[in-house]
């Protein structure tokens, strides 16, 4: 997959792709729909398959980066991607510049102009351009307008009629409801990063751990987790804190894993953590032995939980 970081001075190979746009935060089963449609296409018609989306998250840009937060930062959000058969991923940057554009600016100094894409596709409710004031309307007339083709695929939701929503999957995740986050996405969360030294207190009790710091982007619940590790793409089976250590009293958040059956030194190892189901949360104890007590429990329910694990379920498997 092609990362291209411009809407201007594209090469030709670039141009006449058939497009997706949106933010893609989370890449849930509506976005899924969305690539699905826009790689049918592509092929049909010996095109190139991409996505249009925004860096940052237009809510974030707006709100200055505060009090907004996503399903996936960057890093994972590319990973994720990349395991589609798509050709190109365009990150436009999203700035005051583009944020002042009118739908019809937006339409020919991106799309047409810019881009010169073949067809566009949408979903059901998207809207663009300075305020939002372009809609699937607009969009569609504009296209029209300018013979490239565009489609809008219809509302996706579950089983139980519930819309593909990435502000359901950021409050699920908030309130620690991995499996509905899961269901949503149509895979196992995961995050990723880089292993970094920690205070070395899981040592003291008998468990070990790797530690990751969550970027701010994401807002997950303070507590344990089943997840599985993946090391050089090998999965190991693991028990994942997050919180601030409130038994020693500790502020700075941090992500912990005592991954199973494992020992070797992984410190500044890029590791991907795939959170399977919660196990409960976060609690402060009296002393070290209380601690270890309760993950000992925490650990024999992480095994149980993670007896369920799906393979096919999962992006990192393989």
């Amino acid at each position: 997959m092609k990362i291209i970081e411009s809407y201007i001075n594209i090469e030709k190979e670039y141009q006449q792709s058939v497009v997706a746009i949106g933010n893609f935060d989370g890449i849930h089963n509506g976005h899924k729909a969305l690539i699905r449609s826009v790689i049918d296409l592509a092929n049909a018609k010996s095109k190139m398959a991409g996505l249009i989306t925004f860096t940052p998250h237009p809510r974030s840009f707006f709100l200055g980066g505060k009090n907004f937060y996503q399903i996936n930062d960057e890093n994972t959000k590319q990973d994720i991607l990349a395991k589609h058969e798509l050709d190109i991923l365009f990150k436009i940057s999203f700035d005051e510049k583009l944020s002042s554009m009118s739908p019809d600016v937006f339409f020919y100094d991106v799309l047409k102009n810019g881009l010169n894409v073949s067809h566009i596709i949408v979903g059901w409710d998207f809207k663009f351009g300075h305020k939002r004031m372009g809609n699937v309307d607009k969009l569609r007339e504009l296209a029209k307008e300018n013979n490239i083709g565009f489609d809008a695929i219809q509302k996706q939701t579950n089983n139980l009629s519930k819309t593909y929503s990435s502000s359901s999957i950021r409050e699920y995740l908030s309130n620690g409801e991995i499996t509905k986050v899961n269901k949503m996405l149509g895979h196992y969360w995961f995050t990723m990063g880089v292993v970094i030294s920690g205070a070395k207190k899981g040592n003291e009790i008998g468990f070990p751990t790797i530690n990751l710091r969550l970027d701010s982007s994401i807002k997950i619940a303070h507590g344990i987790y089943a997840t599985n590790v993946y090391i050089q793409e090998t999965r190991y089976q693991g028990a994942t804190y997050y919180g601030a250590r409130p038994t020693y009293n500790g502020s700075e958040e941090f992500l912990e894993t005592y991954i199973f059956d494992f020992k070797g030194n992984v410190y500044d190892v890029e590791v991907k953590i795939e959170f399977i189901d919660f196990v409960r949360y976060d609690l402060k104890y009296e002393n070290d032995y209380e601690l270890k007590k309760q993950m000992e429990i925490d650990c024999d329910n992480v095994l149980n939980k993670l007896q369920y694990y799906n393979k096919n379920f999962s992006l990192l498997d393989n």
